[in-house]
């Protein structure tokens, strides 16, 4: 290789360094080091927004500017587009890859790489898989991840990193550059983004803790009231009362009533808005209201004090699929 040549690989492997941490900074970091950030408002077309914001949280590895990113590079958001090569739809999936990741994700019957609901949610599933695949080669794991999906997996993994071949190259670096157009990155956004750190860190110190009903409080768990007299512990408001007073640093204290905390405190926030540390007040649709609370820690799952005889603990938020949501954040 000539002297010239050698010098464009370092000056674009200093470029890619220079994006990845961009990326890093914007987006979750490690697992469980802190949530995304949400979307800049307006940044993606307003159909797909709530799609690419679920996409985003698939996985600690994508986030959901990084999904509009690649999106962009992909298809530039035209959800039939075509490749000479064959690829298809908004997310540009070889028809072989779809058969593996395809599914309805919009609930309409039809399973198509040209329905962008059901392209954006097959990527981010894609993403993860790649990430998990190359996560013990040198080097960054989101760049790696995104070479995979231009050149495949195994290209990467002979190559031990992001080959030398100049489309997958480029496509990772249009894709990184374009992460800070769709980041939300105003002082609101990263203050949300860091108090719910914060709250999901305290909660899930208490993982374990037994249920007592009327216990905790803004110093911990405390003993139980009635039938849980003796037991110390949290019921679900007493510990989201906690988990706030503490990232707030004693200036936020909620009242120990689910639907009180729910509804008349913090900030309404929607699902598609959803980040880790919100929390979600919980209406079974049984003519009680809201009952049940709890905190929303990212890639799909909440931590709870669900009911008497049970502990603080990680569920599924697809567990309260058929309920009625009201979620609040408090920054």
């Amino acid at each position: 290789m000539n002297k010239g040549g050698k010098l464009a690989i370092v000056a674009t492997a200093a470029f890619l360094a220079l994006l990845i941490g961009l990326v890093l900074l914007l987006s979750s970091g490690p697992p469980g080091s802190g949530p995304p950030l949400a979307l800049r408002p307006g940044s993606v077309p307003a159909a797909y927004q709530a799609w690419v914001s679920r996409a985003g949280r698939v996985c600690p590895q994508v986030s959901p500017p990084l999904i509009a990113a690649q999106v962009e590079a992909e298809s530039g958001w035209r959800p039939t587009a075509r490749s000479s090569v064959g690829a298809q739809g908004m997310a540009q999936f070889m028809p072989a890859t779809w058969a593996s990741y395809g599914r309805d994700a919009d609930g309409d019957g039809v399973t198509s790489p040209d329905d962008p609901e059901d392209a954006i949610m097959a990527m981010a599933r894609y993403d993860c898989t790649l990430a998990r695949t190359v996560a013990s080669l040198p080097g960054d794991t989101i760049s790696n991840m995104l070479a995979a999906y231009n050149a495949g997996p195994g290209a990467v993994l002979r190559h031990k990193g992001i080959p030398q071949y100049p489309e997958t190259q480029e496509y990772v670096r249009r894709v990184l550059s374009r992460v800070a157009h769709y980041t939300d990155t105003s002082i609101t956004a990263i203050g949300a983004a860091r108090f719910g750190s914060a709250v999901v860190a305290t909660a899930q110190r208490w993982l374990g803790t037994p249920y007592a009903w009327g216990g905790g409080g803004p110093n911990g768990p405390t003993p139980g009231i009635g039938r849980a007299t003796g037991i110390v512990g949290f019921d679900c408001s007493g510990l989201v009362l906690h988990a706030v007073w503490a990232a707030s640093g004693g200036r936020v204290q909620l009242p120990h009533l689910a639907a009180t905390q729910a509804t008349e405190y913090g900030t309404a926030v929607s699902r598609d808005q959803l980040l880790p540390g919100d929390v979600i007040g919980i209406d079974h649709r049984d003519g009680l209201g809201i009952s049940h609370i709890v905190i929303y820690v990212g890639r799909g799952e909440v931590i709870h004090a669900p009911r008497p005889g049970d502990v603080v603990r990680l569920a599924p938020l697809s567990a309260f699929a058929s309920a009625a949501w009201t979620i609040r954040r408090y920054a």
